[in-house]
């Protein structure tokens, strides 16, 4: 693992946090460039601002509710955005709501294109997000066989076993890659608005599913599923009955 970046004469950067600013940054810069041809630079500009601060404190927010011994029941640390851990369902919840809200509120802002352009700008943010889980260690893997072509590329000390682990981290960060060039392509040719967004959630919701079984820091919770399997099941449905309808 690679929990700090040198600089030099001493200097450390924490990689996580820069990856996960990377993540911010480049996700913004993408739904940036896709929407300032629609509602204009400034409401594209200040849209963005907003959908990122929502996206940090609905992702903060969730892992702080779904891990609160990371950090007690201190309600401060919902505000640490750059501390313990963040959860991409919770972003997407509460930047959800927030577009609704935003939506109904200007006029010039229609929810389903602005939608399909954030659907774009969310893998982005999630791939650099996971390199910088990978880089610091976290969200680790269940253990793995030394005949597995990826044996060696993710090591912790796990009860005081040194045990190598799939490199989920990377599996996820791929699987972001891959979803992102699948909406890219199909952007274009897309001529109804409201199908990327639901895209997305179908994308997302299946690959985190499978990716949760090589998941060594979740426990199952019923019938062998985790709880965000849990929760991929009913965004899979969900994303179904709005790709749906948008067909319509």
């Amino acid at each position: 693992m690679f929990p700090y970046i040198p600089l030099g004469d001493g200097l450390l950067l924490d990689s996580w946090r820069v990856m996960i600013t990377a993540g911010i940054l480049g996700g913004s810069l993408v739904s940036l460039i896709l929407l300032h041809g629609e509602i204009g630079r400034f409401r594209a500009v200040i849209l963005v601002a907003s959908m990122a601060i929502g996206a940090l404190l609905g992702a903060h927010l969730a892992h702080w509710l779904l891990h609160p011994g990371l950090s007690g029941w201190d309600l401060y640390g919902i505000f640490v955005f750059w501390s313990n851990g963040h959860s991409l369902l919770g972003a997407l919840a509460l930047c959800t709501l927030l577009l609704l809200a935003i939506s109904r509120t200007v006029p010039e802002i229609s929810f389903w294109p602005t939608a399909d352009a954030f659907s774009l700008g969310v893998p982005v943010g999630l791939f650099f997000a996971r390199i910088g889980c990978y880089m610091k260690g976290c969200c680790w893997g269940t253990p793995i066989g030394e005949g597995h072509p990826f044996h060696g590329f993710s090591v912790k000390l796990i009860r005081n076993d040194l045990l190598a682990l799939h490199p989920v981290q990377l599996y996820s960060a791929a699987a972001a890659l891959a979803i992102f060039c699948i909406l890219f392509s199909l952007h274009r040719r897309n001529r109804t608005p409201g199908l990327l967004a639901p895209l997305f959630l179908l994308l997302y919701a299946a690959a985190r599913f499978v990716l949760e079984f090589f998941r060594g820091d979740t426990s199952p919770l019923c019938a062998g599923l985790t709880l965000h399997q849990g929760i991929c099941i009913l965004v899979f449905v969900g994303g179904r009955r709005i790709w749906c309808i948008r067909l319509r």
